[in-house]
């Protein structure tokens, strides 16, 4: 008898195997690392509030098409993205978001399919990132943030990051083909506790706290 049916059996829970990164995954990161950190001279703060194994969402504001390798080169674990399937229309970034086990979103819509799998990798202790607003901004500021994260960390049984991305805009707006060499932060701020009754409320001032107008030197840095 394997040990998963013995397990099974005697009714004691199974242990959640959180997602590891694969050798795509590995790749990319160190080339988007490597970039971030030159090019964009990327400055990365509050780490401490990120739990290092677990289930946890991250959830940041969306300032460009940057904002995945950003705070892929920020964070030190494995991330599962949630981002929108048009991405896929390019085989070769279909290619990569499959073999880095993004979760991909239908624009639009209101995607159960995808907020059960968030729940899914959540409660099997994966860490989630997804930008609520889902859109990227059109000034720089916060958009009105969905629903979608809070839910999804109520359903994992997680808590949720706030994370404050300022310079992006700045850096590679809408409408620009590539971007210029701008400073760009990345901050995470303390847990929010998704069961709250003004969960989304809190969620909302966290990210905004983090990220102010949305340009780099808009936050003073921790010392």
């Amino acid at each position: 008898m394997s040990d998963g049916a013995a397990t099974r059996r005697s009714g004691a829970p199974a242990r959640p195997t959180p997602a590891r990164p694969t050798i795509v995954y590995r790749m990319v990161w160190a080339m988007v690392t490597a970039f971030c950190r030159t090019w964009f001279r990327l400055r990365v703060e509050g780490l401490e509030h990120l739990p290092r194994e677990g289930g946890v969402l991250l959830a940041a504001n969306h300032q460009s098409y940057a904002d995945i390798p950003l705070i892929a080169a920020a964070v030190p674990r494995h991330v599962t993205f949630v981002a929108r399937d048009t991405l896929a229309e390019w085989k070769w970034l279909d290619y990569i978001m499959r073999q880095c086990g993004a979760i991909l979103l239908r624009r639009g819509a209101s995607d159960r399919a995808a907020l059960r799998a968030m729940a899914e990798h959540l409660a099997n202790g994966d860490l989630v990132a997804i930008y609520p607003e889902g859109t990227r901004t059109r000034d720089g500021r916060l958009g009105v943030l969905k629903g979608g994260a809070v839910m999804a960390a109520r359903l994992g049984g997680v808590r949720i990051v706030p994370v404050g991305i300022r310079g992006a805009y700045q850096a590679w707006p809408r409408g620009r083909i590539l971007p210029w060499p701008r400073k760009i932060g990345v901050r995470f701020g303390p847990l929010v506790d998704p069961t709250a009754e003004d969960a989304q409320k809190r969620l909302e001032e966290a990210i905004r706290s983090l990220m102010g107008d949305g340009a780099y030197d808009s936050v003073p840095p921790i010392p």
